[in-house]
């Protein structure tokens, strides 16, 4: 479905349209704002954790493990889900009042016990985070650009304000924000799937077929745009000799001021369904702001916390895109949606933890290393953006144009498509192929009705299971839907197809598939 077309099928807008996202905004704002006041000292500087960074290195750790089990674990659960959302919030929880608690008493933040601490609240937050991400598969983009900037805006709001107070309040209300979790998730569970009324186009994301997303190649690239303009955010977290610079009442408001502007820029454009508008423009942003902390470290090198508010508020920003990004390829990527999360916060947090301890070893080897650092800061920037305007910003690759005039897909292709085959086959999985045949048949034979048709990605995928005989419950199942999402499909293809039943369905598929 081309992108003008899906803007036109998109539910009427406004904000009661946007109730449904409402929890996934406040679970989103509320664990980030967590790791911000808990872990990231309410921004107060530009460090990236306590204790140097070991707590990301920690959790990152942790995270990996998360990471390695989706290589095993091809699609969680909604049972172990649920019991990883109440393990977390009981983490990050506890975690956070045993902070409080020290932080009136004799205990060293910067101990053991610190770094132990800071790591609970570091990977539960950031589990819920991957939690509220997951709630969003299968939204549009136009929602998705909605949601992690509203959640960006009111998660900095929270950190400012609470900044001006000391570590205690900042624990507690980590404590607070944390449980309050809970009474998000009964209400996200009472409600729909934000994806019966904002269904996603893959076209509107990044202006790809959604078998691009599947494509190693080009997660390969999203995450190497990730990793280049990682390491100078974290260069300029720590201009210029790698420690964290302290933040004052002027630059703290700056930061404010800068992620203010650019999340109500594209809550204004998801609003008004300008769908296409994150792709190019928001790493546009990044460079910029990047850009001008540097200039602005090259003129007050002995003053560099205004330029650091730029570099700071250019880190929250991609901070939102990677969210947005997550929710992307966990729409139509092939792999359970905690891949996805786990490996875009890894390659973020660890990398900009690297970029800092880069600009420590500059300055053991070139004390005057200002100039050098903002050079090799301008060389990534510069590097990152050639990648990302070339390659994952740029049109489907030659080879899924090829695929496309070669004609009917074949079995293989059939094994490599997200959810498709006997039972959404992993593409791993090799079967027989005798005993794949008629399925193949059938997928093939939906695919080419939705072209004819026009049915978005989700809908073929919703129709090769019904077609091929699953009940609504099943297809509920595989394709971890609600089961009201899938109805709503299923009417849809009626609706654009005017067929009105399976055996309707199966009855075209004989006359004129394959």
């Amino acid at each position: 479905m081309q992108g003008k077309d899906a803007e036109q099928q998109m539910p009427p807008l406004g904000f009661e349209a946007y109730g449904v996202l409402l929890h996934s905004v406040l679970g989103l704002a509320f664990a980030s704002s967590v790791v911000n006041l808990c872990v990231q000292a309410a921004h107060a500087t530009t460090g990236t954790s306590m204790l140097s960074g070991w707590i990301l290195f920690a959790s990152a750790f942790v995270m990996g493990l998360l990471f390695l089990s989706t290589l095993v674990i091809k699609r969680f659960t909604k049972r172990s889900v649920s019991l990883g959302v109440f393990l977390a919030i009981h983490l990050a929880g506890l975690c956070s009042l045993v902070l409080a608690l020290a932080s009136w008493g004799p205990a060293d933040p910067d101990s053991t016990l610190g770094l132990a601490l800071g790591t609970g609240v570091t990977v539960g937050s950031t589990y819920l985070e991957f939690y509220w991400l997951r709630k969003l598969r299968g939204i549009s983009a136009q929602a998705a650009s909605v949601v992690v900037f509203a959640a960006l805006a009111l998660a900095e709001t929270i950190t400012y304000i609470l900044s001006f107070s000391d570590n205690a309040w900042w624990y507690l209300a980590g404590t607070a924000l944390t449980f309050g979790q809970f009474a998000l998730v009964r209400l996200s569970r009472t409600m729909d799937a934000p994806s019966d009324s904002f269904p996603a186009v893959s076209e509107l994301y990044f202006g790809t077929d959604e078998n691009r997303f599947s494509n190693r190649s080009f997660l390969a690239v999203a995450a190497a745009g990730i990793w280049l303009i990682s390491i100078p955010m974290g260069m300029g977290r720590g201009f210029p000799a790698g420690d964290p610079v302290y933040m004052s009442l002027v630059p703290r408001f700056l930061i404010l001021v800068f992620v203010w502007i650019v999340s109500l820029l594209w809550v204004r454009n998801g609003l008004r369904s300008r769908m296409r508008a994150l792709t190019t423009s928001i790493w546009v942003v990044m460079q910029v702001l990047l850009a001008l902390g540097a200039v602005f470290f090259a003129i007050w090198p002995k003053t560099v916390s205004i330029g650091a508010s730029f570099v700071m508020a250019s880190s929250l920003v991609l901070n939102a895109f990677v969210w947005y990004l997550t929710i992307a390829f966990i729409s139509f990527g092939w792999r359970d949606p905690y891949y996805y999360a786990s490996a875009a916060w890894i390659a973020m947090n660890v990398l900009t933890v690297l970029g800092m301890r880069f600009d420590a070893l500059l300055d053991r080897m070139m004390p005057d290393n200002a100039p050098v650092i903002i050079s090799i800061m301008s060389l990534f920037v510069l590097a990152s953006a050639q990648l990302v305007f070339t390659r994952l910003l740029s049109a489907p690759s030659e080879a899924v144009e090829a695929s496309r005039a070669r004609g009917p897909i074949t079995e293989d292709d059939v094994r490599k498509i997200p959810f498709m085959g006997v039972l959404a086959i992993a593409p791993q999985q090799q079967a027989p192929m005798v005993n794949q045949k008629p399925d193949v048949h059938t997928a093939t034979s939906v695919m080419k009705m939705g072209q004819r048709f026009g049915l978005t990605g989700r809908e073929v995928e919703v129709l090769t299971l019904y077609a091929l005989g699953h009940t609504q419950a099943r297809v509920s199942e595989e394709l971890q839907l609600s089961t009201n999402t899938v109805h709503t499909h299923i009417k849809r293809v009626y609706e654009k197809t005017d067929l009105h039943s399976r055996q309707e369905i199966l009855d075209y598929i004989s006359e004129y598939g394959g």
